[in-house]
This record gives C-alpha cells, sequence and structure tokens, in this order.
C-alpha cells in the first residue's frame, strides 16, 4: 500500500465518521415542524401554532398536563436557536418563593418560578441552535421533560 493510498483511506474514513456525527444531530429549531414531528414520534400530540410574537409555538400534553414549546432567537419568525418548554399551574391558594427555591435547589435540567398570582411553572431550555440534538438525545430530553412534570407535579400537591 503507497502513502496515497493510506492518505485516501484516512480521509475516507474521517469523511465516513464525520458526515454519520452529521446525520445523528437531526433536531435543531430551524424548522418548527421538525421539532413537532420529532415530539410526535416519541408519541406526544403536538399540534402548530404561533406566540404573541408570531414566532412559533407548539402545543403538547404529557399525562394530563398541557404544556407549551416556544421558539426563541428566531429572525423573522423562522429559522429559531433554541426552544423553552413550559407548564403552568393554576392553585387555588399558590405556592410560596421558599418553596420553589427548594425546587430550584435540588432539580437540574428544569427550573420553576410563581407568577403575579403566586401560581407555579416549570420551565426548560433547550439548545438547538448549530448542529442541534440527535434524535435518541432530543427523545430523551422529552422524557426527562415528563419525569420532572410528574416529579413537580407530587412536588406541588398538584
Amino acid at each position: 500500500m503507497n502513502f496515497h493510498t493510506k492518505l485516501f483511506g484516512g480521509f475516507a474514513t474521517a469523511a465516513l465518521i464525520a458526515s454519520s456525527t452529521i446525520a445523528t444531530a437531526e433536531i435543531t429549531a430551524t424548522d418548527a415542524n421538525v421539532v413537532m414531528k420529532a415530539m410526535q414520534d416519541f408519541g406526544l400530540v403536538a399540534t402548530m401554532g404561533v406566540d404573541g410574537q408570531g414566532d412559533p409555538k407548539v402545543s403538547s400534553r404529557v399525562s394530563d398536563t398541557k404544556f407549551s414549546v416556544y421558539f426563541y432567537g428566531c429572525q423573522d419568525n423562522d429559522n429559531c436557536s433554541s426552544i423553552l418548554i413550559k407548564a403552568g399551574y393554576d392553585l387555588n391558594n399558590g405556592i410560596s418563593a421558599l418553596k420553589i427555591n427548594e425546587w430550584n435547589r435540588e432539580k437540574r435540567f428544569a427550573k420553576a418560578y410563581i407568577d403575579d398570582e403566586g401560581d407555579p411553572f416549570l420551565e426548560m431550555d433547550v439548545n438547538l441552535d448549530f448542529d442541534g440534538v440527535g434524535n435518541k438525545n432530543f427523545e430523551d430530553t422529552l422524557d426527562w421533560w415528563r419525569l420532572l412534570v410528574e416529579d413537580f407535579e407530587e412536588f406541588i400537591d398538584w
């Protein structure tokens, strides 16, 4: 085997590895329909809409909880860079900041806050910019969201 054959073989192997890596990163926020389809492939019912600024918004539910996926970093209401998954809960007596701080101190991946009426919200930011994430990673993110929603609902006595 001569030098050129080895060199070509090395480039071919590197190209194959690079293309397989790129092929696995299929979920980006540049096309909201791709995100919605990935959610549906995961088994969620998801419908497309728009938020107050005209950016894409996907509505869905996990268990009995409705949630929304908001798109951020959009250019002209398209070609976005990240998403925010968000669920809100209307409690009769609200919840204390001390309790929400306890959640935020002990949990990763999702944060909680209280609105003007004392009702809790749960949010999870997902960066889908540049190369995005692969299908399995996005499915894992959705599964983390499901688990966090279930834990949060138990935490707030929903």
